[in-house]
């Protein structure tokens, strides 16, 4: 997981329901870190060598799957360098980069399978409902903050502010 925003972490909760042995997760914000541990992922920091990191734990190899939430180059590129040959590298991050210098050859060598797009939600609705119900993913854990929704526009300013521990904030029309 390249990326751990509210984009990243609600990912990383829907990877685990897939059962793997490990999900990396990286970021350079301490806090995403943290709240990405607290839900389970391998915390890795992005300003310390996240390739050595990874590789020295998987054997060299690298990951089977790389979920990019960030939609740089730099960290779309990653993502790519990072998978392991035959490994899917999926981009959820929103990338308007037209002229992305896509590593074909990189890709061709490693026999990857690229992965892109938004989550479609009325096509995937039927699926999470009953995930929800269950109780087996539960998105609420992203949310750090709730305020009534008369306070909209604070809450956007400290989303906008990243102060505070903020990840999400849940605006509350009855409160």
């Amino acid at each position: 997981m390249i990326g751990l925003g509210p984009v990243g972490q609600c990912a990383l909760l829907c990877a685990q329901l897939f059962g793997p042995t490990r999900v990396f997760a990286s970021d350079r914000v301490p806090s995403r870190l943290a709240a990405a541990s607290a839900l389970g992922g391998i915390p890795i920091d992005a300003s310390n060598d996240p390739i050595g990191a990874i590789r020295e734990s998987t054997g060299g190899q690298g990951p089977d799957a790389v979920i990019e939430a960030v939609g740089a180059d730099e960290t779309i590129a990653l993502g790519i360098q990072l998978v392991r040959v035959a490994g899917v590298p999926s981009v959820i991050g929103v990338s308007t980069n037209m002229a992305f210098p896509f590593p074909m050859l990189q890709a061709l060598m490693k026999a990857l399978t690229f992965r892109i797009g938004i989550c479609p939600v009325p096509e995937l609705w039927d699926d999470l409902v009953p995930l929800l119900q269950a109780g087996r993913l539960r998105p609420e854990r992203v949310f750090t903050h709730r305020m009534p929704l008369s306070k909209g526009a604070e809450a956007y300013a400290l989303f906008d502010s990243q102060s505070d521990g903020v990840m999400k904030v849940m605006l509350d029309p009855s409160a």
